[in-house]
């Protein structure tokens, strides 16, 4: 087997399901009100799923998509599921500033949460108060943190 074709597999992705979600996609047929609905561009329509992807601003849990869910009679997004992103942060110590000697604390101060701890000036970790929203990312302006799917 070509292990260059194996690494191939490792970039891919899996998508990321939004806030209140219900665990399983009804969306064939569906005119996404969610992904217009959405102030912060986060939502796009991929095929038949809906996908979550923070470009600048993070969720701030504004209920706006699944209100628009609901309101068509889908509930694939419903307020009756929990306000939480199936994602968890995720910190390159390679990248991050503060890991490699230099004072950084734009991660932990974006964070509402409390899901960034500091051992000592420097070394973050992501602990499991993490709810995915992204509102770290935005804040990390080399680029050491990610979302993936949970």
């Amino acid at each position: 087997m070509d292990i260059k074709r194996r690494g191939l597999f490792k970039k891919i992705k899996e998508p990321i399901s939004p806030p209140y979600f219900s665990g399983k996609f009804d969306c064939k047929d569906c005119s996404a009100p969610c992904v217009s609905s959405c102030d912060r561009d986060l939502l796009s329509f991929l095929g038949d799923k809906v996908e979550f992807k923070v470009v600048d601003l993070g969720c701030n849990f504004c209920q706006n998509c699944a209100l628009a869910c609901e309101n068509i009679g889908k509930n694939v997004l419903s307020l009756k599921f929990e306000a939480k992103v199936l994602a968890k942060a995720s910190l390159n110590i390679n990248l991050c500033l503060a890991w490699n000697a230099t004072t950084c604390y734009n991660c932990l101060d974006s964070c509402n949460y409390k899901a960034i701890d500091y051992f000592g000036v420097f070394k973050p970790t992501i602990n499991d108060k993490c709810i995915g929203c992204g509102e770290c990312l935005r804040n990390c302006f080399v680029n050491s943190l990610s979302l993936k799917a949970i």
